[in-house]
C-alpha cells in the first residue's frame, strides 16, 4: 500500500470513532474512504445540506456514498452498518451568515460542523482540509474551535496527492473540478437570499446542460442593489475556463435568453483564471 495511505489510515485508527463531514467532493470522499477503511462501522459520514449546496452537489454526494457501499439515512442505530447521515440546516436563518460579511466562510463552516457534531454525538469530527489549503482561511478557525481533525492536512497530503490517491483507490470523482458553495457567487456585503441563490443555481445548471463545466455564475448587483431591493437580482457574469471560452461564446445567445428568463437584468461572459 502507498505509504501516504498507510499514514492516513493510521491517523484514523489513532482518532477512533469518528464522524466525517462529507460533501461528495474528492477531498471529503477520500477522507471518508480512509475512515471507513480504518474503522469500519466506527466511522460515519455526515452530509450537511443547506441553501448554499446545489442539487448537483447533493446528487454527487449520494453517488459517492453508494460507491463506498454506504447507505444513506437520517439516523444511526445499532446494527445499521456503515452509513452516511443527512442533515438539513437552514443557513439563511442565521442573520449574521445571511448578511454575507467577510466572516461568512467561518460562520458557514461552524454551521456545518455543529450539524455534524449533533448528528453523531460522542464521536470525534474529521473534515477534508488538505495540505494545500491556506491556514488563514476563515473556515480553519471553525475547525480549530470545534476540535475537528483534518487528517489529509496532518499527513501532508496536498491536492495533487489527494487526486492521485483517489485514483489509486478507485474513487470516480478523483478528477472532478473543485467547486465552492453558491454563497461565494454573491459579492461580500450583498445579502444572501433564496431568490439570488436559486437564480444562480438555475443558470449554472443550464450552462452545464450546454456542455460547459468548472464554471461560476457570479452575481453583479445593480448600483442600488446592496441590501436594499433584494428582489432585484441585478446582472450575472458567467465565468468559464479559457479552454471552454469558444464553446461558451457559441452558447451565449441561449445563455443570455435563459439568464433573462430567470430574472437577471443583464448577462456577460468572463474567464476564470
Amino acid at each position: 500500500m502507498d505509504q501516504r495511505l498507510t499514514r492516513l489510515l493510521d491517523a484514523f485508527r489513532a482518532i477512533g470513532p469518528v464522524a466525517v463531514a462529507f460533501s461528495g467532493g474528492v477531498d471529503s470522499t477520500l477522507t471518508l474512504w480512509a475512515a471507513i477503511t480504518a474503522l469500519g462501522e466506527d466511522a460515519v459520514g455526515v452530509h450537511v445540506r443547506s441553501e448554499f449546496i446545489c442539487g448537483a452537489e447533493r446528487e454527487r454526494a449520494e453517488r459517492m456514498a453508494a460507491h463506498l457501499g454506504l447507505s444513506i439515512g437520517l439516523s444511526l442505530g445499532p446494527g445499521e452498518g456503515k452509513r452516511v447521515l443527512v442533515r438539513q440546516v437552514n443557513a439563511l436563518a442565521d442573520e449574521a451568515l445571511r448578511a454575507n460579511g467577510p466572516d461568512r466562510c467561518y460562520l458557514c463552516k461552524s454551521v456545518v460542523l455543529r450539524a455534524v457534531q449533533q448528528a453523531a454525538p460522542g464521536r470525534a469530527i474529521a473534515e477534508g482540509t488538505n495540505a494545500d489549503d491556506d491556514p488563514a482561511r476563515p473556515g480553519r478557525r471553525a475547525v480549530a474551535e470545534f476540535g475537528a481533525h483534518s487528517p489529509l492536512a496532518a499527513c501532508g497530503i496536498d491536492k495533487a496527492a489527494v487526486r492521485e490517491l483517489a485514483r489509486l483507490v478507485g474513487l470516480p470523482n478523483a478528477d472532478d473540478p473543485s467547486n465552492s458553495c453558491l454563497a461565494t457567487r454573491v459579492p461580500t456585503g450583498h445579502e444572501l437570499t433564496h431568490k439570488r441563490l436559486i437564480a444562480i443555481e438555475g443558470l449554472e445548471r443550464a450552462a452545464r446542460e450546454m456542455g460547459l463545466a468548472d464554471l461560476r455564475a457570479r452575481l453583479v448587483p445593480g448600483e442600488s442593489a446592496g441590501n436594499e431591493g433584494l428582489d432585484a437580482l441585478g446582472g450575472v457574469r458567467l465565468e468559464v475556463r479559457p479552454a471552454q471560452r469558444l464553446l461558451a461564446e457559441s452558447c451565449a445567445a441561449l445563455l443570455r435568453e435563459r439568464a433573462e428568463y430567470i430574472g437577471f437584468a443583464f448577462f456577460t461572459l468572463g474567464e476564470r483564471s
